[in-house]
């Protein structure tokens, strides 16, 4: 369904730059989105660095942690397509400012629509798999609660236990036994 999505906000944006936003009109962009897909990539970096999270394995149970653990695979696999993509915007985006305005204003109109088509695609994509990736780093981060919770309620329900193991070992190591217990007699006997 993310792909889906992704792909359709792509080709909108694609289409709409195409027809709506004149290339010319996108040369006095250019700088800002080559800084704003610089910061993407910077994030996507920092993520990077991250890696697994720091928890007690063993606590965890095997199916929920290999779900972790692939979960962040996946996501990571996802952040080194993110680098590709923004690099090629941002490898696009430099060319075209070298080409500069004035070599661009002399291209066939269909290719000054098809160019601003594709930095309106790229920038779209670049975009939405950012969103992509946060949505699926608040699914991890979720899936970690669960797990932490888990090992936490299950330590809590191990501790009860064996308190109560040990109370009533305490109470069959003195001997307890039962009493006969008379039944109640009235007031006049």
């Amino acid at each position: 369904m993310a792909r889906v999505l992704t792909a359709v906000v792509t080709v909108l944006a694609a289409g709409l730059f195409a027809w709506a936003i004149p290339l010319m009109r996108l040369f006095g962009a250019v700088q800002p989105l080559i800084v704003a897909l610089s910061i993407m990539v910077a994030a996507v970096f920092v993520r990077l660095n991250r890696g697994m999270p720091t928890l007690e394995w063993k606590s965890l149970q095997p199916e929920k942690r290999k779900e972790l653990t692939a979960s962040i695979v996946a996501v990571t696999a996802e952040y080194a397509w993110i680098i590709g993509i923004n690099a090629t915007a941002l490898f696009g985006l430099v060319t075209l400012s070298v080409i500069g305005r004035e070599d661009a204003a002399l291209w066939p109109e269909i290719g000054r629509q098809v160019v601003a088509g594709v930095v309106g695609g790229l920038v779209a994509l670049c975009a939405a798999r950012m969103g992509y990736v946060v949505w699926r780093d608040i699914d991890i981060v979720r899936l970690q609660k669960r797990l932490i919770d888990g090992a936490a309620d299950k330590e809590t329900l191990e501790r009860e236990v064996a308190i109560a193991d040990q109370k009533l070992m305490e109470f069959k190591s003195v001997n307890l036994r039962r009493v006969p217990v008379e039944p109640p007699k009235a007031w006049g006997e």
